[in-house]
C-alpha cells in the first residue's frame, strides 16, 4: 500500500469536510449566491474523487479485484464485508453524483447540490472503517 498516498487522500478528505462546513449551507437557498454555490459543487466534486481514490487504494492495495468502474470499486468493498449494504447503496449514489457533476453539469441545479451536500455523511463513516483497515 501507499502510504504516502493514503496519508495524503485522508487529508484531502478531512479539508474538503472543513470547507465544506465553512460554506454553512443549512437550507437549499444559502445555494442562491454564486459564490456559495460553485465553491460547494466543487467541493463536492473534489471529495467524492477522493473517497474513489480511497477505495481503490484500498481494493488494489489487498488484492481484492481489479475494479473497472467506481462503483464497482465500492461493490468489491462490500463483497469483501468492509462496508454494508446501505453504505454500498449510499456510495454508488454519490458515486452517480460524482458522475452527473463531471460529465452533465448542465442538469445540476442547487437543489441538487444541496441534496449531495447532506448525503456526504456516509462518507465520514466509510473513512472511520478504511483507516482501520490502513493500519
Amino acid at each position: 500500500m501507499d502510504k504516502e498516498r493514503v496519508v495524503k487522500i485522508l487529508s484531502d478528505v478531512e479539508k474538503y469536510f472543513k470547507d465544506l462546513e465553512d460554506r454553512e449551507i443549512k437550507t437549499v437557498d444559502d445555494l442562491r449566491d454564486v459564490e456559495k454555490y460553485y465553491a460547494t459543487s466543487m467541493i463536492l466534486f473534489s471529495l467524492l474523487n477522493r473517497i474513489i481514490d480511497l477505495g481503490q487504494e484500498i481494493v488494489l492495495s489487498k488484492k481484492l479485484g481489479m475494479p473497472s468502474t467506481y462503483k464497482e470499486i465500492f461493490e468489491i468493498l462490500f463483497e469483501r464485508n468492509f462496508i454494508t449494504k446501505e453504505m454500498l447503496n449510499e456510495l454508488k449514489k454519490l458515486v452517480d453524483v460524482r458522475n452527473i457533476l463531471s460529465h452533465e453539469y448542465y442538469r445540476v441545479d442547487i437543489s441538487f447540490i444541496f441534496k449531495a451536500a447532506k448525503r456526504v455523511k456516509v462518507i465520514k463513516e466509510f473513512v472511520k472503517i478504511m483507516k482501520k483497515e490502513i493500519k
